[in-house]
């Protein structure tokens, strides 16, 4: 089964799809995603420098550690330098007293050395991150280091020759001396490295001229300066002159000042004098030297404190540049760390800060549109409602009196969006008041001709009064009845008019009425009275007098409606009970009853009355009903049948009835059951007169009309 080709109209869903996630994403979120690319580009640049700085922190580090490490190495070194003139002295001797001479002097140089060493090897010990060459040469003097006491027995016990012990010392000093060598290579600032040249090159001066000290007391003991010492003598003669170049070429001009004002001096001419003696020897013969080995290693030690005067202070020089210079790189590395640092917690903050701006805009836009989508804009439109109100101003004054905007705190698009908002709801309101006001003309329209009608139903039901007291023939007197019966339905359906209007019936009742009376005024008024029967009904019930109209105006809508939508040979029961305080209708009809959604619908008409529209006008029993019970607290639902149909239960509050206390006028029993309606008076053609109650009633005159259609439950 071959595979279907990707069409290019899939590959551009698929393209959507991220944009569509985008766009669905929170503010937080798509101002995240906007700091983050050059968030990262600013970490891993400032990261990169960082990098390179911590490297040179290193560098500087380590500078520091090894010129501190030269400057003890040389305090050891000098130390070495006598030590080893000790010894050669030492294995030189000839005789008890000499011996013990210079092995004494041996001994106390031995000890100068051990406490030179003891500050070499503690900074030996913090000095890390070095090449390996450079590693391999301080693990070699280490372990000379711990050879030198093997060395110095052999040396007191007269075991070694002079040349190897020579060997010996002389090893173990130019390592120390290539130390110097390698920092200069590892200082990472080309000024350092230049002053560690200039004090490397004086301490190589100096152990030129201790290796001329060694040379010189070599010939003194064997008495000649032989062709293998002179060319010894000469070469260390030639070395420190190399040195000393070196030096000068290095040095700066206070360096190469403090080396000449340092080095001379009587101690330098004296030893200038013995080594000028020397020079001219040309017999080697050191028989008739002018100085002795004590004169001339005194002026060795002389000539040589001079220079280890030059390089202490050079050794000094560079520590103190070496720290200023790892103070600086330190000072640079935190300087640029903390502005990396403060510069991404600056642009979180003012990312947070925009952010937050832009959420905290968005949710007062949307808090404040909600509000006005469900507190706001259903109070205007209640407030609209009063007709007082909606008639003193004009619809725009109305919008701008009652539609409160949302504040407007920034010029951004933010703000320009709550303003197009509370221009919305502004129109938004003034229409809703052009709707009032429209509203508010149909009713007042309604009234009048409510009025007018009612005016002349009125006018021709008083006619039909005279008419049918001066009338003797049945026939005519029933068709005057008739007549008179469709009168009263018009005026009901005036009535209903004037209900849909918000406007109260002119008719007033001044006395309250049992509830007897009232449902029998209701039962003149419905065509087919003949199927209404009562069942039980509390005599004792009283409606108040300013309720009476318009309940029967209610029930008789019930009354009308239980007939018209159930079979023509079927009864409807009606029937009536206190309940404590309050007291219970019902009007059961044998009808084809209403589906359970169309019940829920139908209550909740009910329980809200809806405003008048097309839709109103095809069901305005149910909306008559609706608001005169909204009208007195009256509840009114439909609820199916016990076997079938609908029974529309109705409960009367306290507010609309007599008290106990004060009813029961009709010294009878309650719950006694209702006359039939065989009781209703019969006129003359047969055609039956609305049974009348003791006391002035709702209405004076109620009349049947004529039988209607039946259909689907709904009321008019």
């Amino acid at each position: 089964m071959s595979k279907r080709p990707k069409t290019a109209g899939s590959f551009l869903s698929r393209l959507r799809r991220p944009v569509g996630r985008l766009r669905d994403m929170p503010i937080w979120s798509k101002l995240g995603l906007i700091m983050i690319v050059p968030t990262i580009a600013t970490v891993v640049v400032g990261t990169s420098g960082l990098v390179d700085n911590l490297e040179t922190l290193n560098n500087a580090n380590r500078s520091g550690d090894l010129a501190n490490l030269v400057g003890y190495s040389g305090d050891l070194v000098n130390s070495l330098q006598d030590e080893r003139t000790s010894a050669v002295l030492l294995l030189g001797a000839s005789g008890d007293q000499a011996k013990a001479q210079y092995q004494e002097a041996y001994n106390r140089v031995n000890i100068r050395v051990d406490q030179d060493k003891v500050p070499y090897l503690q900074q030996r010990g913090e000095v890390d991150g070095l090449p390996s060459s450079l590693e391999g040469l301080l693990d070699g003097i280490d372990q000379n280091l711990k050879d030198l006491p093997g060395t110095r027995s052999q040396v007191f016990n007269g075991k070694l020759k002079i040349i190897d012990a020579m060997q010996a010392y002389e090893g173990l000093i130019n390592d120390l001396l290539s130390i110097r060598d390698s920092a200069t290579h590892l200082a990472g600032d080309n000024d350092l490295s230049d002053r560690m040249r200039a004090a490397a090159a004086v301490a190589r001066e100096k152990e030129y001229l201790s290796v001329r000290r060694v040379v010189v007391h070599r010939a003194l003991i064997q008495r000649e300066l032989t062709p293998i010492l002179r060319t010894d003598y000469i070469a260390s003669g030639t070395g420190q002159q190399q040195a000393l170049q070196s030096f000068k070429a290095v040095a700066s001009l206070d360096e190469s000042d403090l080396h000449d004002q340092t080095v001379a001096g009587g101690d330098r001419r004296e030893a200038q004098n013995y080594t000028g003696w020397l020079d001219g020897n040309t017999n080697g013969s050191m028989a008739n030297a002018p100085f002795g080995p004590d004169q001339w290693d005194a002026a060795m030690v002389a000539s040589a404190k001079l220079i280890r005067t030059v390089e202490a202070k050079l050794d000094g020089n560079v520590v103190k540049q070496a720290d200023a210079l790892r103070s600086d790189v330190q000072r640079t590395v935190f300087l640029q760390t903390g502005l990396l640092l403060g510069m991404l917690l600056l642009a979180i903050l003012f990312a947070y800060l925009v952010a937050r701006s832009m959420a905290r805009s968005l949710r007062d836009l949307r808090q404040g549109a909600l509000s006005i989508a469900q507190y706001g804009l259903p109070q205007a439109v209640a407030r609209l409602r009063d007709p007082q109100f909606s008639s003193q101003l004009s619809p725009v004054q109305a919008a701008n009196q009652i539609a409160e905007p949302l504040p407007v705190r920034s010029k951004d698009e933010f703000g320009q969006v709550t303003e197009a908002f509370n221009a919305v709801h502004l129109e938004a309101v003034r229409t809703a008041a052009e709707q009032a006001a429209l509203r508010a003309s149909v009713a007042t329209m309604f009234v009048n001709l409510a009025r007018r009608s009612q005016i002349l139903v009125d006018r021709l039901i008083g006619h039909l009064d005279r008419l049918e007291r001066g009338e003797e023939d049945p026939d005519r007197l029933a068709e005057l009845f008739q007549l008179d019966h469709l009168a009263t339905r018009m005026r009901r359906n005036d009535e209903n008019l004037l209900v849909l209007a918000g406007a109260d019936s002119t008719r007033v009742q001044r006395e309250p009425a049992a509830l007897i009376d009232v449902l029998r005024a209701a039962q003149s008024e419905v065509e087919h009275y003949t199927r209404i029967e009562f069942g039980v009904i509390d005599r004792d019930i009283e409606v108040a007098a300013h309720a009476v109209n318009d309940l029967v105006h209610l029930v008789a809508e019930l009354f009308d409606n239980a007939t018209a939508f159930s079979p023509p040979d079927s009864q409807v029961m009606v029937e009536a009970r206190r309940v404590g305080d309050r007291a219970n209708l019902y009007v059961e009809d044998r009808g084809i009853g209403i589906s359970a959604e169309q019940l829920h619908d139908l209550n909740d008409r009910l329980a809200s009355p809806p405003q008048v529209d097309v839709a109103v006008s095809r069901m305005m029993g149910l909306v008559v009903v609706a608001r005169l019970a909204s009208r007195h607290g009256v509840k009114v639902e439909l609820r199916p049948g016990t076997d079938r149909g609908t029974v529309a239960d109705v409960t009367l509050p306290t507010t609309v009835l007599v008290p106990r206390a004060l009813s029961g006028r009709f010294q009878q029993p309650g719950a006694l059951p209702a006359p039939p309606a065989s009781l209703t008076s019969s006129q003359p053609g047969g055609a039956p007169r609305p049974w009348v109650p003791s006391r002035p009633s709702a209405t004076t005159r109620r009349h049947r009309r004529p039988p209607s259609g039946r259909g689907t439950r709904a009321t008019r």
